[in-house]
């Protein structure tokens, strides 16, 4: 009887594991999706997150491996944080590897202020690419008809 339920227990265990990493639509070679992730906060000195700011990543056309899919964006929560996910493709080949770098830009934007960051932001199938901390004294005002 006690290994009845020693079996038992261990295969509800496993079945809660898989369910655990099955229920993640994180990155993997399978999908061939990077991760973006990153916090906009107040100052060094206040690391209160702000929430509502919009980040748009898109293809760094000055790379010389630029992304080749659509902009995407995403908002950051209450504590500041935001992170997406980037479709890569397959590699041109037709195998079923996934090859493809491909380099970002990100830009944020919040009520009449942004901030850009682009080079150095190469993201490739499976990785997660952590963004500096951005801060509010780093934003610019948008200045004349921007926009109209």
């Amino acid at each position: 009887m006690m290994r009845h339920s020693l079996t038992l227990t261990l295969m509800m265990l496993s079945a809660i594991l898989l369910g655990m990493t099955g229920c993640d639509e994180g990155i993997n070679d399978y999908n061939s999706s990077a991760k973006i992730s990153g916090y906009v906060q107040e100052s060094v000195s206040n690391p209160t997150g702000i929430s509502g700011v919009k980040v748009i990543i898109e293809s760094d056309t000055e790379s010389d491996t630029p992304y080749l899919g659509p902009d995407r964006w995403f908002e950051t929560d209450a504590t500041g944080y935001f992170e997406g996910y980037i479709f890569l493709g397959a590699a041109e080949d037709d195998s079923s590897e996934y090859s493809y770098l491909g380099d970002l830009s990100v830009s944020y934007f919040t009520t009449g202020e942004f901030f850009s960051w682009s080079g150095g932001i190469t993201v490739g199938p499976g990785s997660h690419f952590t963004l500096p901390t951005v801060y509010r004294d780093m934003f610019t005002p948008f200045t004349g008809d921007a926009g109209q």
